[in-house]
């Protein structure tokens, strides 16, 4: 059965997503199917989570009915979801640096900062300079997400902070200090810090950027999908 959210333990990367959104916006729509399923919806994005034993047949039709354009989930969840793939990334946990981590991180308070290294890099979604950095306040102060700088040079968050889980986003290093090692060193102590929290690391790339995140102390583990609504299948 299908009800509003309320708080959960999360049990995968998706469902930490979820759960952190609905700490996040009270303007969203969440959903939670018993213990096997995990919905979150803000304007017209979906991310979903779900067991091998979730009711298939209902979560279908529930999203059937929902107005996404967008909808987020593991490669095996999508397989049995009713919608076509738009396109895929890969999905990768953190394990242990191959090399001593020199790096310890110290979070940023200064979102403009953040902001100006971003918006350097061509993020698709830097356009609306005072509702991003809005966004990325509010999220700091539910406690749901993280960022660090360094060298002013490079950033990262942690975007999705919940029990147990750590999904890492907005990664950015200025076009002029790069080729410094700077992002692998960010990378790898966010994640030795992360992981002495009890929480385990995670991030998704493009294919060709592969061989920078297993140097740096990722393992490949499956592949994120994203679905558009198209027609049903």
């Amino acid at each position: 059965m299908i009800r509003l959210m309320e708080d959960f333990v999360p049990w995968d990367i998706y469902s930490a997503r979820t759960l952190a959104a609905y700490r996040n916006y009270g303007d969203g729509q969440f959903w939670l199917q018993d213990d096997t399923a995990a919905i979150s919806l803000i304007d017209g994005f979906m991310v979903v989570s779900a067991k091998d034993h979730a009711d298939w047949e209902e979560l279908a039709a529930f999203l059937r009915m929902q107005p996404w354009s967008r909808l987020q989930c593991d490669a095996n969840v999508a397989a049995r979801l009713p919608f076509p793939v738009d396109w895929a990334s890969v999905l990768f946990k953190f394990k242990a640096p191959p090399l001593p981590c020199t790096c310890t991180p110290t979070p940023t308070t200064d979102v403009a900062e953040v902001y100006e290294i971003l918006s350097r890099c061509n993020f698709p979604e830097m356009k609306n300079r005072a509702e991003w950095m809005a966004d990325l306040a509010l999220r700091w102060r539910k406690d749901t997400a993280q960022t660090w700088t360094l060298d002013n040079a490079c950033t990262v968050s942690a975007l999705a902070l919940t029990e147990g889980f750590c999904y890492l986003g907005a990664l950015g290093t200025l076009p002029e200090a790069r080729g410094k090692g700077l992002a692998g060193k960010l990378l790898a102590g966010c994640s030795m810090e992360q992981q002495t929290l009890g929480r385990t690391v995670w991030l998704t790339c493009r294919e060709e950027l592969t061989r920078f995140y297993v140097s740096v102390g990722f393992e490949r583990t499956g592949t994120m999908a994203t679905l558009g609504k198209g027609e049903p299948q």
